[in-house]
């Protein structure tokens, strides 16, 4: 008896030295490795993160000119490869703002982007021309503007309002109260040569000029957009400059001017599921040949031209 207990005590003791030397030798070596740990860095968010312009300075009260502040935060969005640029509920003031390649603008319900007041928060884009195309000579100066981008959304359920009225003279040479007038007016969005774009589930109201102007650009989507501008002359709902595979659906447009023009030449538009009520034309066409263009399902009431 006392020989099976002593050899189950020395089987016990030489299996603790064992593990102890096993478990020494495993410190041992981890503590000559390099420790592999898992650390999560801004990179690892590129163009999945959201920045909330209130983080960059934005008031949101009415009042405070906020340009600088949205403008700050879609260059970081843009830099850090995209994402979402967040306009929360409140009332943001801005003058001429750029969106850019794979930024993705969002106005949450509540929020408006205010069109300021004062002309001098407005500047025209030279990389924008003033010839070479139809209609160019309009202008080229914008409340929200993009050149050349790729992969653009500008989504709702917010506003965009452009306090049109401000830039329309009270009478035959009175300035206008924003002292910019006639061709220097801002479009609400003003798009040129861009690829990818999408608007949808958003109110445009009350533009200085056109609401949507889209120049020469590639593959747009514009969805579920109310766009209300009669507070101004030349007040286009849509206005397409030789643009391919844009597609309008879903829309209500009250304008007073063209609702839905298609200058220069533009192939390959359908226009759908949507209603157009207008002081002057629905659908104009000039300065180009236009190609494979559908209109399709469409209500149109109240055109006088």
């Amino acid at each position: 008896m006392k020989s099976v207990e002593s050899s189950r005590r020395r089987w016990l003791r030489d299996l603790s030295v064992t593990s102890l030397g096993a478990t020494i030798a495993l410190r041992a070596g981890a503590d000559n490795s390099t420790p592999q740990k898992v650390v999560r860095t801004p990179h690892n968010e590129f163009g999945t993160r959201t920045y909330n312009i209130r983080d960059f300075g934005a008031k949101g009260d009415g009042k405070a000119v906020d340009t600088a502040a949205l403008q700050a935060a879609i260059d970081a969005c843009h830099q850090e490869q995209g994402g979402t640029v967040l306009v929360p509920a409140g009332t943001f003031v801005i003058g001429t703002t750029e969106l850019k390649t794979n930024v993705t603008l969002h106005l949450a319900a509540g929020a408006t982007l205010l069109g300021s007041p004062d002309g001098n928060q407005y500047h025209a884009i030279d990389a924008i021309p003033l010839s070479g195309d139809s209609t160019l000579n309009d202008g080229n100066v914008a409340l929200i503007f993009a050149v050349e981008a790729d992969n653009v959304i500008v989504e709702g359920p917010g506003t965009i309002d452009g306090q049109g009225i401000q830039f329309h003279s009270p009478q035959r040479g009175v300035p206008p109260p924003s002292g910019r007038g006639g061709s220097q007016r801002p479009y609400h969005i003003l798009l040129y040569r861009c690829t990818n774009i999408c608007f949808r589930n958003l109110s445009l109201v009350n533009s200085a000029f056109h609401s949507l102007r889209v120049i020469q650009s590639h593959y747009g989507q514009f969805d579920g957009l109310h766009i209300h501008n009669r507070v101004n002359g030349n007040n286009d709902g849509f206005h397409f400059i030789s643009c391919e595979n844009m597609h309008v659906s879903n829309c209500d447009v009250e304008s007073q001017d063209d609702a839905c023009a298609m200058f220069g030449s533009c192939k390959l538009i359908t226009v759908t599921n949507s209603t157009f009520s207008t002081r002057w034309s629905v659908f104009r066409f000039g300065g180009g040949q236009a190609e494979n263009i559908s209109v399709s399902n469409c209500i149109i009431y109240e055109a006088f031209g």
